[in-house]
C-alpha cells in the first residue's frame, strides 16, 4: 500500500472559489475554516473515494518480492521518482530501466528486462489535473459548499439532504481506481 510522503502542490481549492461557489463575499467567508479544515477534509475524501492522488503529493510503496502485476496503488500517477531493491542490512540498489506507463485512471510499471527480484521501493509523484477533470473541481466544490453552508446542521447532527449518488459518483468516474483482488 503506498502511503503519502508529503504534498507539494497547492490546495485544489482556494477559500475564493469557495465563496464563489457559495455567493459569499470573500471577506464574509470564514476563510481559516474554509483554508484549514474544509478543502484538506474534501479533499481526503475525494482521495479516498476515487483511489486518485487529489493533491499534488510524493508517494512510496513497497512491493514485496512475490508481488505479482505491475499497477501502483495510486492513481493520477505523474512520475517516477526512484525505484529500489531494498536489502536487509546494507544499502538499497536502484533500479535502472523502467519506465511509466499511465492511462486515464492507473499507472503501471514496467521492467525492460522485467520485474528485478527482491523487496522493492518506489517513489514517485501523484496529482490530478483538474483542468483534464473539471468534473472533479466541480465534486469538490459541491462538497466543500455543503460542507460550509451546513456547518451548524453537522456539527449538532441534524440530518442534511444528501445530493445524488449517481450524479457524485459519474464526476469522479473517469479518475477512479478500478478496485484490484
Amino acid at each position: 500500500m503506498a502511503r503519502r510522503k508529503r504534498y507539494t502542490g497547492e490546495p485544489v481549492l482556494t477559500a475564493a472559489e469557495v465563496a464563489q461557489w457559495c455567493r459569499e463575499h470573500i471577506d464574509d467567508l470564514q476563510r481559516s475554516l474554509v483554508e484549514n479544515i474544509i478543502v484538506p477534509g474534501v479533499t481526503q475524501m475525494c482521495e479516498a473515494e476515487t483511489g486518485a492522488a487529489i493533491r499534488t503529493a510524493e508517494y512510496v510503496e513497497d512491493w514485496p518480492q512475490d508481488r505479482l502485476g505491475n499497477a501502483l496503488d495510486v492513481g493520477q500517477v505523474r512520475a517516477v521518482s526512484s525505484v529500489t531493491v531494498l536489502r536487509a542490512g546494507a544499502d538499497p540498489i536502484p533500479v535502472e530501466g523502467f519506465e511509466l506507463e499511465v492511462d486515464q485512471r492507473v499507472g503501471r510499471l514496467v521492467f525492460a528486462g522485467g520485474r528485478p527480484p527482491g523487496h522493492l521501493r518506489i517513489e514517485y509523484v501523484a496529482g490530478v489535473d483538474l483542468d483534464a477533470y473539471p468534473s472533479v473541481r466541480t465534486w469538490l466544490l459541491l462538497q466543500a459548499g455543503t460542507l460550509y453552508q451546513q456547518r451548524e446542521a453537522l456539527v449538532t447532527g441534524t440530518i442534511v439532504s444528501e445530493l445524488p449518488l449517481k450524479f457524485l459518483g459519474s464526476m469522479l468516474a473517469e479518475i477512479a481506481v478500478p478496485p484490484r483482488f
